[in-house]
């Protein structure tokens, strides 16, 4: 997968560094990877990977703070090849509920995705803390929710699943899953 290298010097100087150790042993954008290349089959596309090892509101504030103009146009980024203009997406990737009772997970969940979707962070974030969730990768979530509210974007739940569906058994510990969508108003 090409990286386009486009919004890399809007990261110069901020604490956000370059480092291809960061994807050692994280595996979401791998993941993520496939699903794209098969969704924009007819569309070529790069990416612009970033992953957070800090998952602090400061260090996502500190991410969105760079996409936010990007996003909301009042910075314009150009292809490579010259005048036309970049279209960019922001994409979060995150497991929910990890090794924990369904009924635990399901409800849990929901809790988050309900924050999630109304682009509550400050509540995301209090309910992360307080309930000492097992969510990995909450910080580009936090990052994907301020962009969405900076953008007036709105928040939908598109499916929840869990490891146990897959599998197509009860009574395991599971995953949980989920795919929200954010559109403009």
């Amino acid at each position: 997968m090409e990286t386009d290298r486009a919004l890399a010097p809007f990261f110069d100087g901020t604490g956000i560094v370059h480092d291809e150790k960061a994807h050692f042993r994280e595996h979401s954008i791998e993941v993520i990877v496939p699903f794209l290349q098969r969704k924009m089959k007819e569309k070529p596309f790069k990416i612009f990977p970033i992953v957070m090892g800090d998952q602090s509101e400061e260090a996502a504030w500190a991410v969105a703070d760079i996409l936010i103009p990007v996003m909301t146009g009042e910075i314009s980024l150009q292809k490579e090849n010259g005048g036309e203009k970049l279209k960019v997406a922001v994409i979060a990737s995150c497991d929910f509920s990890h090794y924990v009772p369904e009924d635990f997970a399901k409800k849990h969940d929901k809790d988050i995705i309900d924050r999630v979707t109304a682009l509550d962070t400050d509540g995301f974030y209090d309910f992360i803390r307080e309930h000492d969730s097992s969510l990995c990768g909450y910080g580009p979530v936090a990052v994907l929710t301020m962009v969405a509210k900076a953008l007036n974007a709105k928040g939908k739940l598109l499916e929840y699943r869990t490891s146990n569906d897959e599998r197509q058994v009860r009574g395991a510990p599971v995953v949980g899953y989920a795919a929200v969508t954010f559109t403009m108003q």
